[in-house]
């Protein structure tokens, strides 16, 4: 005869021969021929103890005997786990989100400037410098070369100067 012993819904161990006579009432003795199942599993978590099949585990973890390791989820098939996103992680309580930051999608990412701004954030002075700075950045990359092309009369002054108020137009100050 094969059995199993079972204390506290813990597979405790897997033996051949006769139950034994006197024994501990809080172990639970189960015949099982051909018996498949692993020791020290919860036998909650089987549906054949002869075959030693498990149950599908999105009903493990409903049923709490399979916890969801913290920054994972499920995956959608219900076969395993996957990282959650940071946004989801931020829903779920996992992360703080600084005051210079916010959800994008499924990403942390820093607020803009303007946003900055907006919620009292930045001061009228740090911003309008970062606005300056942008501003360089682009006449550097952007009417600088115009302006070259001016001087060596290949384009027209109004372009180069078009080009100057398209860059403070998408680059305002307050």
């Amino acid at each position: 005869m094969e059995y199993i012993e079972i204390k506290s819904n813990i597979i405790t161990g897997h033996y051949c021969g006769a139950i034994p006579e006197k024994h501990d009432p809080a172990i639970e003795y189960r015949i099982v021929e051909n018996c498949a199942v692993n020791i020290g599993d919860d036998i909650r978590m089987y549906t054949d103890l002869q075959a030693g099949t498990k149950k599908p585990l999105t009903q493990l973890v409903e049923e709490g005997l399979v916890p969801v390791p913290e920054g994972k989820r499920l995956n959608e098939a219900g076969t395993g786990f996957e990282d959650m996103t940071e946004a989801e992680k931020v829903a779920a309580g996992l992360i703080q989100l600084k005051a210079d930051e916010k959800i994008e999608g499924d990403y942390i990412v820093k607020k803009t400037a303007r946003e900055l701004y907006q919620e009292g954030l930045l001061g009228k002075e740090e911003y309008n410098a970062y606005i300056d700075r942008q501003r360089e950045a682009a006449y550097r990359q952007e009417a600088d070369p115009l302006g070259m092309q001016v001087m060596r009369g290949e384009v027209e002054k109004t372009e180069w100067l078009a080009k100057i108020a398209e860059i403070k137009q998408r680059y305002p100050k307050v």
